[in-house]
């Protein structure tokens, strides 16, 4: 049986200066199911077309000066390890990435 990864942990920071711009953009992140973790920075799982998703959106909403990432990480391993300060372990559940494919 082949184990197939649907989800990916990531995260996603942004420095929008125009206050119309980043609240569109918090909105549009807090429906994709993305946590704000920090004022403009959000959390979660999320397959291959949200990604896309939600780079087309940071291209959309962000001028030319405004600066933003989405990058694939392992932040609930961190936490379980204690290697935060201010975050607990339930602040980042995990989430079920893999299935078995038959």
């Amino acid at each position: 049986m082949a184990q197939v990864k649907l989800y990916n942990e990531v995260l996603v920071s942004y420095d929008i200066a125009d206050t119309k711009q980043r609240t569109k953009l918090f909105t549009k992140l807090k429906d994709i199911s993305l946590t704000s973790i920090q004022k403009s920075v959000f959390w979660g799982h999320l397959n291959s077309a949200e990604e896309a998703s939600v780079k087309r959106l940071l291209k959309s909403y962000c001028a030319k000066t405004d600066k933003a990432f989405i990058t694939r990480v392992k932040l609930s391993e961190q936490i379980q390890q204690n290697n935060s300060v201010g975050y607990e372990k339930q602040d980042f559940p995990k989430h079920s990435t893999s299935y078995h494919v038959l």
